[in-house]
């Protein structure tokens, strides 16, 4: 969010900061404030990644969890955008939700696949 679409909201980065704060401490309302203001964050990452069959609303869902675990291990004086520890955590429960689909569905995975979702170097081909 720019700084102009917080004034609008009358949100500032200080007040943000306090949600994030108040959502890890169990509020409710600032956890569902923070998802409904980020969510838009969920089906752009899920767009970008290749579901292997998984169905979209499925990678949704996972994605959404994923959005809600990085609200609650946000640190926001670490220096780091939300949007950027939030994408790396929407992808990584997609691929999480990828692997449950092609592990109960028998299909195998690529080794180059799981290289990318474990974060390693896959195989020269």
């Amino acid at each position: 969010m720019t700084s102009n679409q917080n004034e609008e909201h009358g949100l500032g980065e200080q007040s943000e900061a306090v949600l994030f704060g108040q959502a890890q401490g169990g509020c409710r309302d600032s956890l569902n404030a923070l998802i409904a203001r980020h969510a838009r964050l969920i089906p752009y990452v899920v767009n970008r990644q290749n579901r292997w069959g998984l169905a979209y609303e499925e990678a949704l869902q996972a994605g959404r969890h994923g959005l809600w675990r990085a609200i609650l291990g946000f640190n926001p004086d670490r220096g780091w955008q939300f949007t950027t520890y939030a994408h790396v955590a929407i992808m990584r429960y997609v691929w999480a939700a990828v692997q449950r689909h092609l592990v109960a569905g028998r299909r195998a995975v690529e080794v180059g696949v799981l290289a990318l979702w474990n974060g390693r170097p896959g195989p020269d081909p």
